[in-house]
């Protein structure tokens, strides 16, 4: 009710605003300035109330870039557990350091074959606060066998290892904190699809 209100008082002020201080432009872009005051205001709106962007929101492509909502769905993604992994001596050699390790699930929603996509793996606090945060290429390198194109809707599994520093406060929170009391994010940066074209991830502003 609230939030209704106030666009109500924001879309007054601002035809206001549009017809008497912007006289040289047509209607239609007077009405097209409008329309996307209105969408800015509701975002920052919907942010202070706490509400996440909705998911229908369709990403707009220009040239390499496409053009998502944080809550993007080009490349779907669910976590499936998570562990700690201490270091071994026998595994020194190529284990440096205990590691937090996340399995998780990546599903190809762009509706083309894909050879790899680059990104990032954050990890947050219920309060928002950034934890751990990792690089990843998500591909089929560890599973030619089965070929190395990632279909429409495929999904690949694979584990997202995180170097552990029992010194790092935000560290051990993600060690000791349940799955549930934590928020996992995927950010994808660059999709290379098969035919040798590459896409770059661009993020709404906030």
């Amino acid at each position: 009710m609230r939030v209704g209100f106030l666009l109500r008082i924001a879309f007054l002020f601002l035809t206001i605003f549009l017809v008497v201080s912007v006289p040289a432009q047509t209607l239609e872009e007077r009405v097209k300035q409008l329309e996307e005051k209105v969408r800015q205001l509701e975002e920052r709106l919907n942010r202070l109330e706490g509400r996440t962007e909705p998911s229908n929101v369709e990403p707009s492509v220009e040239g390499d870039i496409i053009t998502v909502g944080e809550n993007q769905n080009l490349v779907e993604y669910r976590v499936l557990s998570k562990k700690f992994k201490p270091v071994r001596l026998k595994e020194s050699l190529w284990q440096r350091s205990d590691l937090i390790i996340l399995k998780m699930v990546f599903i190809n929603n762009t509706g083309k074959e894909v050879e790899n996509i680059s990104g990032k793996v954050m990890i947050f606090d219920k309060e928002g606060h950034l934890l751990m945060e990792r690089k990843i290429n998500v591909n089929k390198a560890l599973n030619f066998l089965r070929g190395m194109t990632i279909k429409p809707g495929e999904e690949v599994k694979m584990s997202v290892e995180f170097e552990y520093d029992p010194n790092n406060e935000n560290h051990r929170k993600v060690k000791e904190l349940p799955l549930n009391q934590l928020i996992i994010k995927f950010y994808p940066s660059v999709i290379k699809f098969t035919d040798g074209t590459e896409k770059y991830i661009k993020y709404r502003e906030h």
